[in-house]
């Protein structure tokens, strides 16, 4: 069985976030995220350190809600963390278990996956790759080499897997952004944001029992993705499907979107990170619609 683990008094649910990143210098980027429900708002900022992508200087504020304001002051001991393994087990340990923490740590989750999306190449890094000659699929193969060497990102998806290189041979593939996100100044405001969406609505199943229809959804400036999924009071999936309107690699990143209908008749327990790192994860899957689809079910309870 599973229920929603936060209280609502109504039949919906919904969370935003959103956020935005300025550049400070040529190895340093500013970060701004805020999240908000029916219940509270926070704020955090970040200076945040590349390529290492370590947090130099961190603050947060409480806008709303009666969380325990102190957990504001202890967010500052996050300041050197580095976003990657262990990073969730650092943000915890500073907090500690005060009612907000959990709230705390899932706007610290949104902010480093905003965090890495800005790279700040070095003219070094720049001179190892070769120029596209103005062919737009090279150009896309060229930017998909750099984002690998540059943030370590082989074969952590579909996208980013070895042989997805020989795709680029066979079909038409188009970047979904701008290069100059890579090439960003000292001074340079709002060089990438996000807006992400979250609603759970509770509502009555064929047979009467209560099903959580969910919906999770990601806009920024390289991505426009969306997922959604049923849940009854068992956790078994229905309905389930994702798409993805705007895409980094456009040609390729459309692949793993076909996998999302395979979630129906999945029955979420207490494991589901490893169900949905099956289903829509890992090398075969899309890191996006894996996160979007986590996002939904820490809100959830699950037991027997």
């Amino acid at each position: 069985m599973m229920e929603l683990s936060i209280p609502i008094s109504h039949s919906n649910y919904l969370r935003t976030f959103a956020a935005e990143i300025d550049v400070l210098a040529e190895n340093e980027l500013l970060v701004r995220g805020s999240m908000r429900d029916h219940r509270f708002a926070f704020e955090h900022v970040w200076k945040l350190r590349t390529p290492e992508y370590e947090v130099i200087e961190a603050g947060a504020r409480q806008i709303e809600g009666e969380f325990d304001p102190r957990l504001c002051e202890r967010y500052a001991g996050v300041k050197g963390v580095r976003i990657g393994r262990g990073f969730s087990k650092r943000v915890i340990s500073e907090l500690g278990d005060s009612p907000g923490a959990q709230e705390h740590l899932l706007t610290a989750i949104e902010m480093a996956r905003v965090g890495q999306q800005v790279y700040q190449y070095t003219p070094e890094f720049e001179a190892r790759f070769p120029s596209s000659g103005g062919d737009l699929t090279e150009a896309a193969r060229i930017a998909w080499l750099k984002d690998r060497a540059y943030m370590g990102l082989a074969n952590t998806c579909y996208t980013y897997r070895d042989e997805s290189e020989s795709l680029f041979a066979s079909r038409e593939v188009r970047c979904g952004f701008d290069a100059e996100l890579t090439r960003p100044k000292p001074g340079d405001k709002r060089v990438f944001w996000r807006n992400k969406r979250l609603t759970i609505e509770l509502k009555a199943g064929g047979s009467g029992e209560t099903v959580y229809a969910c919906e999770s959804a990601m806009e920024d400036s390289i991505h426009d993705i969306g997922v959604g999924f049923d849940l009854s009071g068992a956790g078994v999936v229905s309905n389930a499907r994702s798409h993805g309107a705007r895409l980094p690699y456009h040609g390729i990143c459309e692949d793993p979107h076909l996998r999302t209908r395979a979630l129906n008749g999945l029955k979420v327990t207490g494991a589901f990170v490893g169900q949905f790192a099956e289903h829509v994860g890992g090398e075969q899957g899309c890191a996006h619609v894996f996160d979007l689809s986590i996002d939904v079910l820490r809100l959830f309870s699950f037991s027997g």
